[in-house]
């Protein structure tokens, strides 16, 4: 097991450094890239100080305390990013018979799928991510407990998970379908619904951010977790959701892979 675990780790390795090739060859075009994000980033920051200055809080919530919201999504959505950003190429893999090759290759295909490209450029956004958010942490009111900053990365975790799941949904349909782009938005538009406490919501949208596409469990339950928000009842919802999404993720990516046919059948 430990033999296979370091084989893994040797194949994703080479594939970071692949990935920092690439970029490295086209220098220019990262670096905009990465500028693109950290000007949406600041601007997005500065809006939240703008709204600030008009109302006392949001839905009862200080300016720390939607910060604090903004910056979990930012971290959940980063590492997501960060981890599993191969899954975005595998319309072009199955188009042109590149995972006809990956499934020949003795090596789990959804492992392979999943890392084929890890955006190290992600990587240093966790910078100012995490920098910010050790800050808002410690701009709240109150003190952080050491449970609650537990909580706080454990939930975290969970909603990396969450988001890996989805995104093997999305694989499974590009198998079965080779449609992609169009789902992808969709996951990533209501993902950008988690900048903000789910509370602001109504309560229809809640339901679906909660329990139908979990952006909440993903972005909003970590940071109640942290300013003491969260019963155990949500922290147990948060754990069973990630571990149902993942089982039924698993299911619909084999389910995919017994129906697809080779590009050259």
């Amino acid at each position: 097991m430990r033999s296979r675990g370091k084989t893994y780790l040797h194949v994703w390795w080479n594939l970071c450094e692949m990935s920092f090739a690439s970029q490295l060859s086209t220098r220019m075009a990262s670096v905009g890239y990465l500028a693109g994000k950290l000007v949406r980033f600041t601007f997005f920051l500065v809006f939240l100080f703008a709204i600030f200055q008009k109302i006392p809080h949001l839905h009862g919530y200080t300016l720390p305390e939607v910060v604090l919201f903004f910056m979990t999504f930012n971290l959940v959505d980063v590492l997501a990013q960060f981890f599993f950003r191969g899954i975005y190429g595998i319309k072009a893999m199955v188009r042109d018979g590149g995972f006809d090759r990956i499934l020949g290759q003795p090596i789990n295909p959804l492992f392979r799928v999943s890392f084929e490209t890890v955006d190290l450029l992600d990587l240093l956004t966790l910078i100012p991510i995490l920098a910010l958010t050790y800050w808002t942490l410690a701009k709240l009111p109150g003190s952080l407990t050491l449970s609650r900053s537990f909580l706080y990365i454990i939930l975290v975790g969970n909603g990396v998970v969450i988001a890996f799941a989805i995104h093997v949904f999305v694989a499974a349909l590009a198998v079965s379908t080779q449609e992609l782009d169009n789902t992808i938005w969709v996951y990533r538009d209501l993902m950008a619904l988690g900048r903000f406490p789910v509370n602001i919501y109504a309560e229809t949208v809640r339901v679906i951010l909660t329990y139908l596409v979990p952006v909440a469990v993903m972005t909003s339950f970590p940071a109640q977790a942290a300013l003491g928000l969260l019963s155990l009842k949500g922290i147990v919802s948060a754990l069973a959701i990630a571990a149902l999404f993942l089982g039924l993720s698993r299911l619909a990516w084999r389910a995919a892979l017994r129906r697809y046919t080779s590009v050259s059948s």
